[in-house]
């Protein structure tokens, strides 16, 4: 059960709405710690920041997590006249996860606009989405006949409050994960994959509450990290991994659109976790 525990591979920033990872609920009163730096790049865009996230097994079969939160240090293009800007606080995002069946795990998670969503200027993002979101769905981890190899499934439905005159559409989340422990040495490779797929279009309100539509129904972005995991000790296991993504988006394309699915980078997430 502990090398479940070690497999604690979070998704990366980019997305930055999901549950902690794909695998079984650990034993009851055990729970991780993270702390990681993230990078993101697409050619003159890119993005850095510190993200947290801790997790515990309240009772047999019920987690509790809270993810997503920190510091982001900058989201902005580099050019010629751009403002540097895209700091602050990190939105948080509160999770719980059921084991409904042996091999079922049904999640719902909560996105709270608590971060800097102050804008700072022409080629800036801030931290926070200024969307209060909701995350529900399945998991399914089959058991495997190789000691040390785990492999989990996920899909979900993320949904969107209204905020600022702008209200998301229905977005699907599919996703696979596999990972394997390379006995008496502690080293886990893994990689993983997750579709966002927008199944309604996004739409929103001028001054006469009058509804316009991005006819952004049908987009998508796919997203594939592959890394590794090393336990020093029992306690403290470190990883690092590559991220990459690309959006097929469809739809009215502005800069002022909220609602793209995250767009294209390719990026780098190192992190230690802490178990206990």
């Amino acid at each position: 059960m502990f090398k479940k525990i070690l497999l604690a591979l979070a998704m990366f920033a980019g997305a930055s709405f999901a549950t902690w990872d794909y695998y079984p609920i650990p034993d009851s009163s055990h729970g991780s710690v993270e702390a990681g730096l993230y990078y993101d790049k697409d050619h003159r865009w890119s993005q850095a920041g510190l993200k947290m996230g801790a997790r515990f097994t309240m009772i047999k079969s019920l987690e509790i997590a809270f993810t997503g939160w920190g510091y982001q240090f900058w989201n902005e293009e580099d050019c010629s006249g751009c403002v540097n800007g895209g700091d602050g606080l990190r939105d948080l995002t509160i999770g719980g996860r059921f084991e409904i069946a042996p091999m079922i795990t049904a999640f719902l998670d909560f996105n709270l606009p608590v971060g800097d969503d102050e804008y700072d200027g022409a080629g800036t993002n801030p931290p926070s989405s200024g969307e209060f979101s909701i995350y529900a769905g399945a998991q399914f981890s089959a058991p495997t006949k190789m000691d040390g190899l785990l492999f989990g499934t996920e899909a979900g439905f993320l949904w969107g409050f209204e905020h600022d005159n702008h209200e998301r559409g229905l977005d699907i989340h599919v996703g696979a994960e596999v990972g394997y422990t390379i006995p008496k040495v502690g080293l886990t490779p893994y990689i993983g994959m997750l579709l966002k797929f927008r199944l309604s279009e996004s739409v929103w309100y001028d001054g006469n509450d009058t509804e316009h539509g991005y006819a952004d129904r049908r987009s998508r972005q796919y997203n594939l990290w592959m890394g590794i995991a090393y336990d020093i000790t029992p306690m403290i296991t470190v990883k690092g991994q590559f991220i990459f993504r690309n959006e097929k988006y469809k739809g009215v394309w502005t800069d002022g659109n909220p609602h793209h699915l995250g767009g294209d980078a390719n990026g780098l997430y190192m992190a230690a976790v802490f178990n206990f």
